[in-house]
């Protein structure tokens, strides 16, 4: 799978729940907890059309 960087900007109250919801998962980083967050979202999408 190729990987693609992407830079973007959220405001204040988002990053702090990002944050928060990076503590509760134990993941390093935001990027971290934005792609997750992503992936299940999709995931669950993708059951969804089926």
């Amino acid at each position: 799978m190729a990987m693609k960087k992407v830079m973007i900007s959220i405001p204040e109250e988002m990053f702090t729940v990002l944050e928060k919801e990076r503590n509760e998962r134990y993941l390093e980083t935001v990027p971290e907890t934005i792609r997750v967050i992503l992936s299940d979202y999709l995931r669950m999408k993708s059951r969804k059309l089926r």
